[in-house]
């Protein structure tokens, strides 16, 4: 019994059993108490928001009995004939039909408490304390601000200060909601309103609506303004903070017309049911506890818990004996392979990592003079392929060569693919990282050419090559496989890499003792880039014609990218840097007489600069001359970033310290003319006049100055000085249009709506 116990093997298996036995019983546990835990509180939830909904609806049906007899009142004749007589002895039958009226409309059983007539136009109220003058109405504050509202009718909540003494809350409620107001503006259906009708409806009579006979739940009514129109009678909510807690909750999802949430106080949840009215926006809160509601819940929690043990019990003893059978086996095989020094050998290991062990030790040892040797014999390839590449190998070791690395018999047809790595700015390696991204090249190289259709790929310098091979093809078939391959390199190291790479490929040779020349010809046709930019597939017959093309110079392109220097026109100039680049590489398919061309272009740059009464030295400060940077240049981009930045960039900032010398004083000029005479018939041609320039030439010289034309700053300076006088003076808008030079107001008004988005008048209003 203790051996048993001792191995860690059999220890696992039955951890193991054990967990398969008990995972299902946990889960099946849990899923039922939590199933059945939310069975009781959806049904609870259901039961109180079927509940809050009955407390709204009869809430909203006698606040709109109320709105439909107040409605059925003002429509009479009386009140629109009342709302144009004044108060007097003499019109006492109508004031009589109208007090009629109004007690008519307040029924016992709606509970309301006072309605008000107020007649703004000749300034009387009547109520159901009588008559009384507008002045002398205690409530005519609340009367007038009534009136400025923008809506017809609404709800309005009044409160009182003091404290709720109905209610079990402790705490006071400051300021306590009286009740609600419904407003109506008179006459109905008028844009124009000279009375308001108000209706008061007492918060008592609100709760008395309100369904509170439960003492787990209880119901509060809240306006829109999130203020309590009913108080808590103290059976779920002990304070204000609860409520405030809750509002809180409601605040970001006061959108939803519906929804359930729930918060904790002083150890408690209580969770609330909510509402939102369409009619008024009010929100009605169901409050209930969760502790009292989850009594039933926890029971079911205990008496699952009680029959998930026992089963546990159960399966652990059935656990046991079933490793122990399973166990037996291996431990029998593990005594023969271990022998009788069983202790000494495990050194804590259990029986199945032991015997692995031991079977892994024979394995290595078996394989790794096999290892040993292949890596050496690819270190011999490799050196092989150096010295065919440098043309240092003898015929007759490279037959020996050939058989020794069983490669198949000599095929027909060779070729040299030479990758370079185009650039690594705006990448994440540096130049630091070079070989090891060769060598992951080498790799992806290795893994997409097959096996007998090359020799070992190896990295030269700053080169990855490899010698392509084939057999019983023709060259131009040869030679569209090649290409195909470069292809899928360049493809996969984008991918995999993210850089660009250019592949340069010799012409095809049968002879493999002239692999040294094909190594060159596939880095001269590596130079060729400067036509293709980067990621380019360089043959070498593609890219090296046999005929002799005479050099051509675009001189036309030349002299308007020099205009353009001149003029400062900098997209232009970089439009026409560029367009005479690539026409210089189509029509010079040699790299040497590219560079005559660009070597020329470089030199009539400098001279014009010179000519201009400026020195180049700058340019050198970097501690080469320009011709050999422009040598080292490999891709059009690289040449056309190159020239912009050293050369015609510095060119145009010269240029135009030059130029703003002489003309930042007449700029100046013109805006001393706008700022001082602005309020005259000022235009272009008679600043022109004055400071003895064409108009052109100043109009010109005012956009790059400033950045905007003549006339526009002229109109945005007289806005400014309008907006200016109409909040400053009384000037009227006629008045400020004519002194702004305006042909009438009306045109001023449409130019300052466009811009301001606001009539000169509203503007008036807005920043007084």
């Amino acid at each position: 019994m203790f051996k048993l116990l001792s191995s860690k093997y059999l220890i696992r298996l039955h951890l193991l059993t054990l967990l398969i036995g008990t995972i299902p019983v946990v889960v099946l546990g849990s899923l039922s108490y939590i199933r059945a835990k939310d069975s009781v509180q959806e049904k609870v939830n259901d039961s109180n928001m079927q509940l809050l909904q009955q407390t709204q609806l009869n809430v909203e049906q006698v606040l709109q009995l109320f709105e439909n007899l107040m409605t059925q009142y003002i429509s009479t004749s009386t009140v629109n004939e009342a709302l144009q007589t004044p108060f007097s002895p003499n019109n006492f039958v109508l004031m009589n039909e109208l007090s009629g009226g109004l007690n008519k409309m307040q029924p016992y059983e709606l509970g309301i408490h006072d309605v008000y007539v107020v007649n703004q136009k000749h300034e009387w109220v009547l109520s159901n304390q009588g008559y009384s003058t507008l002045d002398e109405s205690s409530m005519k504050d609340i009367f007038l601000e009534y009136a400025k509202s923008t809506e017809k009718s609404f709800w309005s909540t009044y409160t009182t200060v003091g404290t709720d003494t109905n209610t079990s809350i402790n705490e006071a409620l400051e300021p306590v909601t009286a009740g609600v107001r419904l407003v109506k503006k008179l006459p109905i259906n008028r844009t124009i309103n000279s009375g308001l009708i108000i209706g008061e409806l007492s918060r008592n009579k609100l709760e008395k609506l309100v369904f509170n006979e439960s003492k787990e739940r209880e119901t509060v009514i809240l306006d829109a303004e999130f203020r309590p129109l009913t108080q808590p009678s103290g059976s779920v909510l002990k304070s204000t903070t609860e409520l405030k807690q809750a509002v809180e909750k409601i605040s970001p999802i006061a959108d939803s017309h519906q929804g359930y949430f729930t918060f904790k106080v002083n150890q408690k949840t209580i969770g609330v049911n909510f509402t939102k009215s369409d009619y008024n926006d009010w929100y009605y809160l169901s409050f209930s506890s969760l502790n009292d509601i989850t009594k039933d819940s926890r029971s079911i929690g205990w008496y699952t818990f009680y029959i998930s043990m026992g089963t546990f019990t159960l399966i652990l003893l059935m656990a046991w004996i079933g490793s122990k059978q399973m166990y037996m086996p291996i431990r029998r095989v593990f005594s023969v392979a271990a022998g009788d020094d069983v202790a000494d050998k495990r050194q804590g290991k259990d029986e199945l990592q032991f015997i692995g062990e031991q079977i892994h030790h024979l394995r290595t040892s078996q394989t790794h003079m096999k290892d040993q040797l292949r890596i050496h014999s690819k270190q011999l390839e490799a050196f092989f392929i150096r010295r065919l590449l440098q043309g240092e190998g003898r015929p007759s070791e490279t037959r020996e060569r050939w058989i020794q690395f069983a490669y198949d018999p000599m095929p027909d047809l060779f070729a040299v693919s030479a990758v370079e790595i185009d650039t690594l700015e705006n990448t994440r390696y540096s130049e630091q990282d070079m070989d090891l991204l060769l060598f992951a090249i080498n790799n992806i190289t290795s893994e997409l050419i097959p096996l007998n259709r090359r020799l070992e790929p190896i990295v030269m310098v700053d080169n990855q090559l490899t010698i392509c091979r084939e057999e019983g093809q023709a060259e131009q078939e040869f030679e569209m496989q090649l290409y195909a391959y470069a292809e899928q390199v360049q493809k996969t190291v984008a991918e995999i890499l993210g850089l660009k790479i250019s592949i340069g490929i010799s012409r095809p040779y049968r002879d493999i003792n002239l692999t040294h020349q094909a190594y060159k010809e596939s880095l001269e046709a590596l130079k060729y880039r400067v036509r293709f930019g980067d990621q380019a597939i360089l043959p070498f017959n593609n890219v090296l014609p046999d005929t002799q093309i005479t050099v051509a110079y675009p001189d036309w392109l030349e002299k308007e990218l020099i205009d353009a220097v001149k003029m400062e026109e900098r997209d232009k100039a970089r439009e026409l840097l560029r367009e005479f680049i690539q026409k210089a590489i189509t029509d010079n398919p040699r790299y040497y007489d590219l560079q005559m061309v660009l070597t020329r272009l470089l030199i009539d740059l400098l001279r014009e600069w010179q000519e201009a009464g400026e020195t180049t030295n700058s340019l050198h400060d970097a501690g080469k001359p320009l011709q050999e940077h422009l040598l080292e240049l490999r891709t059009g981009e690289e040449i056309e970033a190159w020239f912009y930045r050293e050369v015609i960039e510095p060119m145009m900032v010269s240029l135009r310290h030059k130029w703003d010398s002489g003309n930042q004083k007449i700029s100046e000029r013109m805006l001393k003319m706008i700022h001082e005479e602005f309020d005259s018939a000022l235009t272009l041609e008679l600043c022109a006049s004055r400071l003895n320039y064409h108009p052109n030439y100043i109009k010109t010289v005012f956009r790059k100055e400033t950045g905007t034309n003549f006339s526009d700053y002229l109109s945005n300076f007289r806005l400014s000085i309008a907006k200016q006088w109409l909040v400053e003076t009384d000037l009227k808008i006629s008045e400020i249009a004519e002194k702004l030079h305006y042909q009438n107001s009306q045109n001023f008004i449409r130019y300052f709506r466009k811009m301001e988005d606001m009539t000169p008048g509203q503007y008036r209003d807005k920043h007084r």
